[in-house]
């Protein structure tokens, strides 16, 4: 099972990558969900490790963006290109909460097919796995990262279950989850077909963002989800 952790620094990653963690997601704010890190951060972070890094290129708390929203993105993206990370991290819904490829279109033109995460604006979506599977169809998206349900996992477990147990789902290995998530859930996701988890607030201190990763988290969950792999 892969495990990624979110970081915001490279105390955070390098943390996160001595504990066992496979890759990483940078992000600025992550209170409010994650936004575009400082370019020098992005770089700093990527020369730290010897792990992939995605990171996060949102500008606003809503998933609904503007035109100038969308070209403000595919200028943090351009801006983060030369720092070499292993690929992005972006989305955008329409008001009823489906994937919004059209507006993404200069982000996309950007990214110009390099790898991204289309990220949990995905769970405002009314047709999970269709949604998906429009989104890996777009140059360069290979994860979506889901908790099944915008509140986060506990809420979206039954939704989860559903999701990987239709025949029309994406891959396994194209669904990551996270948003909320902690050790407990594990072993039942584990069991739903799961094989990619995203933790944040579960590997810091205290559950909280204002604290470091910790090394020693991260190991146990490496220990946990290792423990947790198909035969």
């Amino acid at each position: 099972m892969l495990l990624e952790v979110i970081v915001t620094d490279v105390s955070d990653a390098t943390a996160a990558a001595a504990g066992g963690a496979d890759r990483l997601e940078l992000v600025a704010a992550p209170d409010l969900g994650g936004m575009t890190p400082d370019t020098a951060i992005a770089a700093d972070v990527v020369a730290a490790v010897d792990i992939p890094v995605r990171v996060m290129v949102r500008r606003t708390e809503s998933h609904c963006i503007t035109a100038d929203d969308a070209m403000r993105l595919a200028r943090d993206v351009a801006a983060l290109r030369g720092v070499l990370a292993d690929g992005y991290v972006v989305g955008a819904t329409r008001a009823d909460g489906s994937p919004d490829v059209d507006r993404l279109a200069p982000v996309l033109d950007a990214l110009d097919g390099l790898a991204f995460t289309f990220h949990r604006a995905i769970d405002t979506s009314p047709a999970l796995a269709e949604s998906m599977r429009a989104v890996l169809d777009l140059p360069g998206c290979d994860v979506v990262l889901t908790a099944g349900h915008p509140d986060g996992v506990e809420s979206g477990l039954p939704r989860l279950h559903d999701l990987l147990a239709d025949p029309a789902a994406p891959p396994s290995g194209a669904v990551l989850v996270g948003g909320g998530l902690r050790s407990h859930h594990l072993p039942d996701l584990a069991r739903a077909g799961v094989r990619a988890v995203h933790l944040g607030r579960g590997v810091r201190p205290d559950g909280s963002w204002r604290t470091s990763v910790d090394a020693g988290r991260v190991a146990r969950l490496r220990e946990l989800v290792d423990s947790l792999a198909p035969a």
